[in-house]
């Protein structure tokens, strides 16, 4: 697996691809401050900027001006990189936990290499998708990037019921998680190509759904002998496909 370059600091930088090494570039607003007055960078430190699409810059810092409520980092920026994303590409759909535990899932699935999360609504889900604070789990997952070295930020996708994910289980490998079935979740043998993984709310599927999933052709499996929260399950359950990654 590809591994990112290190750094003594990172920051997003979401205008890298517009930019070539070597060359001058300025970080501004909350990265700025973050590097300034929460990371105390210096000048002569390594800095590692992040585009959150593959590509990674290796910089040294030559200056911190501005003020202190509004600093201004400026870089050298010596080397740009793409980096491939973690294979296989795994894609969790869950219905979206109540309260902090989403963001808490998100920055979880993030540091372990996730490709992206979709809420998706079950007859039993107890948080309204639509109501979700995008632009908030954004930062919570641009924040984990940055602590993890991830360079594909995980994408937050829009909701979508249970069925949209069921009728593309002939196409994509879909591993929908039930207790107490006899198939267990083990790692994919090859290594690579993409997997769904289909987390039911914590009250459990319903028989109507649960029928539906039988006749998708979805792949039924269980984790644990005990019933998980959904953040944990999505955690385990995707751990478990990347484990070889």
């Amino acid at each position: 697996m590809q591994e990112c370059p290190q750094g003594d600091h990172r920051a997003i930088f979401s205008d890298l691809s517009g930019c070539a090494a070597p060359s001058l570039i300025t970080l501004e607003g909350p990265e700025a401050h973050h590097l300034a007055r929460v990371k105390r960078a210096r000048v002569g430190e390594s800095l590692l900027v992040m585009d959150g699409d593959g590509l990674v810059g290796v910089c040294e810092i030559v200056e911190i001006a501005g003020s202190r409520q509004r600093p201004i980092v400026a870089a050298t920026l010596g080397s740009i990189e793409r980096i491939d994303r973690v294979s296989p590409v795994v894609r969790v759909f869950a219905p979206a936990p109540k309260g902090d535990r989403l963001g808490s899932m998100l920055d979880a699935l993030t540091q372990i290499g996730v490709t992206s999360y979709t809420p998706i609504v079950t007859d039993r889900s107890e948080r309204n998708p639509d109501a979700l604070r995008t632009d908030k789990l954004e930062r919570i997952v641009l924040e984990s990037c940055k602590q993890c070295v991830r360079a594909h930020a995980l994408e937050i996708r829009d909701p979508v019921v249970l069925d949209d994910v069921l009728g593309e289980s002939g196409e994509v490998p879909t591993l929908v998680c039930q207790g107490g079935v006899d198939d267990v979740l083990e790692t994919p043998g090859d290594g690579g190509g993409e997997v769904r993984l289909v987390v039911g709310p914590e009250g459990g599927w319903s028989d109507e759904e649960l029928a539906r999933i039988g006749d998708s052709g979805a792949r039924v499996v269980r984790m644990t002998p005990h019933v998980l929260r959904i953040e944990t399950a999505c955690v385990v359950g995707a751990s478990i496909v990347l484990r070889g990654a």
